[in-house]
């Protein structure tokens, strides 16, 4: 196993987080994963081969489709790019019912990155 060098779900965690498999053990750091793969280009490099992994995988969909709805806010990832880009990851649109679900989420992580 990679270790990982997290900045924001370190931060929500209270603990450092060392692996993949310490996320996805935690239901809740899972839910944050999105943001951390948005946030820090060298994770998306680290779970790309888990991709097999619904949690993982999930974390994935979220933060391609909100990082290339909110390109303009995020510095450049091109990690993310290029998942999208070989077709690995299909984004969703962000419509209103997820972006209800997950704003709260997605600001926090904004602040946390001193983006807002």
């Amino acid at each position: 196993m990679k270790i990982l060098h997290l900045s924001y779900i370190d931060s929500i965690s209270g603990k450092d987080i060392n692996t993949i498999d310490d996320i996805v053990r935690d239901e809740r750091l899972v839910k944050h994963l999105w943001i951390e793969l948005i946030l820090n280009p060298a994770i998306v490099r680290n779970v790309k081969p888990y991709t097999d992994s619904v949690a993982i995988r999930d974390a994935l969909i979220d933060a391609v489709s909100w990082y290339l709805a909110f390109r303009w806010i995020f510095p450049e990832n091109t990690s993310l790019d290029e998942l999208h880009r070989e077709g690995v990851i299909t984004p969703y649109r962000v419509r209103n019912r997820v972006y209800r679900q997950k704003i709260r989420g997605f600001l926090k992580g904004l602040i946390h990155a001193g983006l807002c």
